[in-house]
């Protein structure tokens, strides 16, 4: 099942399209349309706009449930009361809460970097249900509207162990037979001192240790997902900045959708301007989905 925590803003009009084509190959094909009537928009023009993403997912075949709830004044305990826990459970971000509450309430927004120095996720409901792991989150940042949700070409940027990339794999799993590509980056990395002093047999050795390690997140990922060799890419690269590589390869592959990978590690220690995740954010050339990793 699926669920969009829609706000209302035309960033969540862009990730309705998500929520929608994964409903389209999700099994129980059931999409549930959340909205906290936060006041920020009115409540008119978001019922209208629901309205508009109902007739798509339907006509498109998915069963839909719509609730629009008052707010109590925190968005995220709002949302977690009305969604269904389990495995089989996923919630793409598009909700926005009152900015007036920073700490508790700042949205996740993917059309800009806001004002002073905070970067997309720092302080979101986004990131309180990406630290939730009672289902699969998926907070996108959309850069390609004209996309509609409805991405081929995948770059997974991938690191540590399988256990936290088997939800990413799961997320592309969802995307069904769209996909018709799937790069996968490894990014060996190294501080950013030894990296300037770096031999190339050196070099060559850490590339081959990567190699290794892709090779077992193949296989995982073939057999996750049912992508057969041909669909499958894959780059080991020695550097002292992966966010910098992924933009790259993003680049160089055309990749339509980055599958992020923020670990529980990194969600305790929050996001902040400057974060490699947020830096990839800011600065993919495509859309961007973070989803949660395992504990490491």
């Amino acid at each position: 099942m699926i669920y969009l925590a829609y706000d209302g803003s035309i960033n969540g009009d862009w990730i309705a399209g998500y929520a929608i084509t994964l409903a389209i190959h999700d099994p129980a094909r059931r999409l549930v349309i959340l909205h906290v009537a936060t006041g920020e928009f009115p409540l008119d023009e978001a019922r209208a706009k629901i309205e508009g993403i109902e007739r798509r997912a339907i006509a498109a075949g998915v069963v839909v449930d719509v609730a629009v709830v008052p707010s109590s004044g925190d968005v995220f305990h709002d949302l977690l009361a009305r969604i269904k826990n389990g495995s089989d459970v996923a919630v793409v971000c598009g909700a926005r809460a009152n900015p007036r509450a920073h700490q508790l309430m700042r949205p996740f927004r993917g059309t800009r970097v806001r004002g002073g120095g905070r970067g997309y996720l720092d302080g979101t409901v986004s990131e309180r249900l990406l630290d939730h792991r009672r289902f699969d989150v998926a907070a996108i940042r959309v850069v390609q509207p004209g996309l509609l949700g409805a991405p081929r070409r995948f770059l997974f940027p991938v690191a540590g162990d399988l256990a936290g990339l088997r939800a990413g794999m799961n997320l592309l799993g969802r995307f069904g037979p769209i996909a018709d590509y799937v790069h996968l980056l490894h990014v060996v990395m190294v501080k950013r001192v030894v990296f300037r002093r770096l031999r190339e047999t050196d070099a060559a050795k850490l590339r081959a240790r990567g190699w290794r390690y892709l090779d077992g997140v193949e296989l995982e990922l073939a057999a996750r997902t049912g992508l057969g060799a041909d669909k499958i890419g894959a780059d080991v690269v020695v550097s002292d900045d992966w966010a910098h590589e992924t933009i790259i390869a993003a680049s160089r592959h055309k990749s339509q959708l980055i599958l992020l990978e923020a670990s529980r590690r990194h969600l305790a220690g929050g996001f902040f301007w400057g974060d490699p995740v947020e830096v990839a954010l800011r600065d993919a050339p495509c859309d961007v989905a973070v989803y949660r990793g395992g504990d490491g």
